[in-house]
């Protein structure tokens, strides 16, 4: 092979190494762009995706799930239960603004490892430890209604609780805190949750027609008036117990129950409440109550 053979190998060599050269110059260069763009992709990606995640978990609010499971053929009677102990208590949180909501479900059977639930819709996802200090005086001034004589363990038991979480637009709004809520302090005296508990009773004598409630709410000397046509009447206690024959009426459910004024003077209290119908008709009730052995009872309804 001549010399100008070889020098002609040997330059097509080099210019072929050059070339491969500036392509893996090429390739760095591109592979650096790219990297660049996915690294500005990923933090802006990064950025929504925590834009997102803020809008959907901001603000919230906490939704206990309390599952009960009732003794056999006693769902009814724990519901009962449920209704003038929790719910009393719980109508008095929701009055004073300590939480949105509270219901009762069940399956309509003793089948299954639970067949209840008890829902509670907190106002913010601090859920029971946001309100727990204020809940202790509601809890002490509350005492236990028994259904025909059984408490809370004869008739059933609590078998799991959950907390879930109700992310906004909130479906349940919150009512505004009574009026007695909207004072200078947020405190409410032990007097007045007492009386409002014993009002409880009253309300849910009126939703189930059980006569039990009226003899806890009120002294047995106790007088109520109404109206009947248009005469004027007035009923002992026991008279009024009548009206009561522990079989809900067709309004019991629909009607909506209201304190709109609490006053207490030492150990007497009057109270006014407003009852709104589903035929649009609104009825005021004013009573009197008074503190004997510690316990709040109605003396009087007008």
């Amino acid at each position: 092979m001549s010399r100008f053979s070889l020098e002609i190998i040997a330059h097509i060599l080099i210019t072929q190494a050059q070339m491969e050269t500036q392509m893996k110059s090429i390739k760095l260069i591109y592979l650096s762009v790219v990297l660049a763009l996915l690294y500005t992709l990923s933090a802006l990606t990064g950025n929504a995706f925590a834009t997102e995640l803020n809008a959907t978990t901001e603000p919230s609010r906490a939704v206990t799930l309390t599952y009960l499971k009732s003794a056999p053929g006693q769902l009814r009677d724990l519901e009962r239960y449920v209704r003038a102990n929790w719910f009393a208590m719980d109508k008095i949180a929701v009055e004073n603004g300590l939480f949105a909501s509270y219901v009762w479900l069940d399956t309509g059977t003793d089948e299954g490892p639970w067949n209840a639930i008890v829902k509670v819709t907190y106002l913010d996802s601090r859920g029971f430890a946001g309100i727990q200090e204020r809940w202790g005086p509601i809890k002490a001034a509350h005492e236990e209604v028994r259904i025909n004589g059984k408490g809370q363990d004869q008739l059933g038991k609590i078998v799991d609780s959950q907390t879930v979480y109700e992310r906004a637009p909130f479906l349940t709004l919150v009512p505004p805190p009574s009026a007695s809520a909207q004072g200078e302090t947020d405190e409410v005296s032990s007097d007045e949750l007492g009386i409002r508990a014993t009002i409880s009773r009253y309300f849910l004598a009126q939703e189930t027609n059980d006569p039990s409630f009226i003899r806890d709410a009120f002294l047995p000397t106790a007088t109520i008036e109404g109206v009947v046509g248009a005469a004027l009447v007035t009923w002992s206690r026991d008279e009024y117990l009548r009206f009561f024959k522990s079989t809900p009426g067709p309004n019991a459910k629909t009607t909506v129950r209201r304190i709109e004024d609490v006053s207490v003077r030492g150990d007497s209290a009057s109270v006014k409440l407003e009852l709104n119908f589903a035929s649009g008709e609104t009825l005021l009730e004013t009573f009197l109550l008074f503190k004997t052995n510690g316990e709040w009872r109605i003396a009087h309804k007008a």
